[in-house]
């Protein structure tokens, strides 16, 4: 029913236009680009406004850019302003927001009679615990809980994780979990390696202190010192903060050249790289979001047959332990690592085993079941006939 009033539609010339905005994330962010608008254009017109070098029509997604503010405070202050005159010149018939400090900007577009939906990528109140970065973290936690709970009561909400709907449930809001699940098709590609026999591993994503990349470092420095040479592929942005960390490690001039920073790639591109690739690494450091939160790299990697390292949080292993599909260590154990890696690169037979049970598992992960819950939420929203 509802597939036949999206063709309906379509064939009457009556596209709505969806307008996602996130002044934080990269336009080809994974969830917002490769899930949400590909899968969108086909019954809708769609723009996007997120951080990108310049206007432009990618498959069908007209993106428009945004720069996003170095200083944290001059982001909150300012951001949701600039972000709202430049939603409003869309003139889309739903706006879907993807960062927090845009709350402000979603009520707006509310008051101007703008239908708008919150997608929260985590658990943002818990979250402000786990960022070292936040002066005065239970104020700011009570303030931000003050502003949300009225916020929720206006704007429908949609979930990246089931781990946190009690905290919605409770504060009575509108909410739909689309949870971070990935379009096995489009990884098919990826899936015949050039050489899953080789020496290197790989990581796709962004590039925080919690994404483990000190501890692999400290890993593939453990291995050298013991005749195995090993090289990181590592595809993403490279903050200044953490390559400031890398490099006063006290070993890294020993292990730089092992270690190759692709930068930020269209996805297709990044897994391009990992066609050459063993193991692909998921070391995410333990905090209250990650260890309750499913990694989208986690079922990325089981799409194309890569075994993977990844942390041993109960929520991980229930998937990957559960479909023989890696390997699960202490996240902040380097040398637990890098025994991981040493293990997987020794057994050929296990690696092409977990490809295969991996291979096997990912449709039960498919991104169709989420999609299809969010066609669901824009038609109630949008009252498409």
């Amino acid at each position: 029913m509802v597939f036949e009033k999206r063709k309906f539609a379509e064939q009457q010339g009556m596209k709505s236009s969806i307008c996602h905005l996130s002044s934080v994330h990269n336009a080809l962010d994974t969830r917002i680009f490769y899930r949400y608008c590909l899968s969108l254009k086909t019954a809708y017109n769609v723009s996007l406004i997120a951080v990108h070098p310049k206007e432009e029509w990618r498959e069908g997604v007209h993106i428009f850019p945004f720069h996003r503010f170095k200083n944290k405070l001059l982001r909150v202050s300012f951001t949701w302003l600039i972000m709202f005159f430049k939603a409003l010149r869309l003139k889309a018939d739903l706006y879907h927001l993807h960062d927090p400090e845009l709350i402000p900007c979603g009520l707006l577009l509310k008051a101007f009679g703008k239908q708008v939906v919150m997608d929260l990528h985590e658990n943002v109140a818990e979250d402000i615990f786990d960022k070292p970065w936040i002066p005065f973290k239970k104020p700011l936690y009570w303030c931000f809980h003050f502003f949300e709970k009225r916020a929720v009561k206006k704007l429908p909400l949609v979930l990246a994780e089931n781990s946190y709907e009690a905290r919605y449930q409770k504060m009575g809001a509108d909410y739909t979990t689309i949870l971070n699940y990935c379009d096995v098709s489009f990884f098919k590609p990826f899936s015949e390696p050039v050489n899953r026999d080789s020496n290197r591993i790989f990581y796709i994503g962004i590039l925080l202190e919690s994404r483990g990349l000190q501890q692999i470092s400290g890993a593939v420095y453990l291995l050298k010192q013991r005749g195995v040479e090993v090289h990181f592929d590592v595809v993403g942005e490279l903050y200044s903060s953490l390559e400031d960390k890398l490099q006063a490690l006290p070993y890294w001039n020993e292990v730089a050249s092992q270690i190759h920073f692709h930068g930020c790639l269209p996805l297709e591109q990044g897994y391009e790289i990992s066609r050459n690739a063993a193991i692909g690494m998921c070391i995410i450091q333990p905090m209250k979001n990650s260890i309750d939160s499913y990694p989208t790299k986690m079922f990325e990697y089981m799409a194309i047959g890569l075994p993977q390292i990844i942390s041993n949080f109960p929520l991980y292993r229930s998937v990957v332990e559960k479909h023989q599909t890696g390997l699960c260590v202490d996240p902040g154990d380097a040398a637990a690592i890098a025994a991981a890696i040493d293990s997987l690169l020794k057994q050929p037979e296990l690696r092409e085993q977990m490809r295969k049970q991996a291979l096997q598992a990912a449709p039960a992960f498919d991104w169709s079941m989420e999609q299809e819950k969010l066609f669901k939420l824009y038609e109630r929203l949008l009252k498409l006939p």
